[in-house]
């Protein structure tokens, strides 16, 4: 039985559990992809704590694992960006103004972060554009009559034609 070096053995352990940090990072940033922004930011701090813990892993590593972390938190913000527009022009139509407005103001906060995340400028634009649109809308059918149609006390005029 052949013993081997001791140094050969701490230098396959520490491979191994670089290997097994690059693995868990993989893992995180793997678990982001379809996540809602509040996973996606506590798996983007795990990924930093992993990453901070393991001073050895390699830099373009580190590099390439966090800017697809940034990305898929970017895309977790937009999604919720517009499903949060979606779910406002709803009850902007319904006329709920109270609900609107709180779903207005969750967007603007995911389309911030978003933006903070490196999303396209025109994204900014295009959420902007639909809150606009989204405050716009509800509340001008009225019943009855109004300043612009108030009630007629007019006698209808008799139809010539009939005589």
């Amino acid at each position: 039985m052949t013993l081997a070096n001791p140094l050969d053995v701490k230098r396959e352990a520490e491979k191994r559990a670089l290997d097994a940090a690059m693995e868990r990072c993989t893992k995180l940033v793997e678990s982001m992809r379809l996540a809602n922004p509040a996973d996606a930011a506590r798996s983007k701090a795990r990924l930093d704590e992993v990453i901070k813990a393991t001073p050895k892993l390699p830099m373009d590593f580190k590099r390439r694992i966090s800017a697809e972390a940034r990305k898929f938190e970017c895309f977790s913000n937009m999604r919720a960006t517009d499903d949060a527009l979606k779910r406002a022009s709803e009850k902007a139509r319904h006329d709920e103004l109270g609900e609107r407005n709180r779903l207005v103001g969750e967007a603007r906060g995911f389309c911030s972060k978003a933006s903070s995340l490196g999303a396209e400028p025109e994204f900014k634009t295009i959420a902007n554009r639909k809150i606009e649109i989204i405050m716009m809308t509800g509340g001008v059918e009225h019943k009855g009559p109004t300043l612009a149609k108030p009630l007629s006390f007019a006698p209808k005029t008799p139809n010539a034609a009939k005589g």
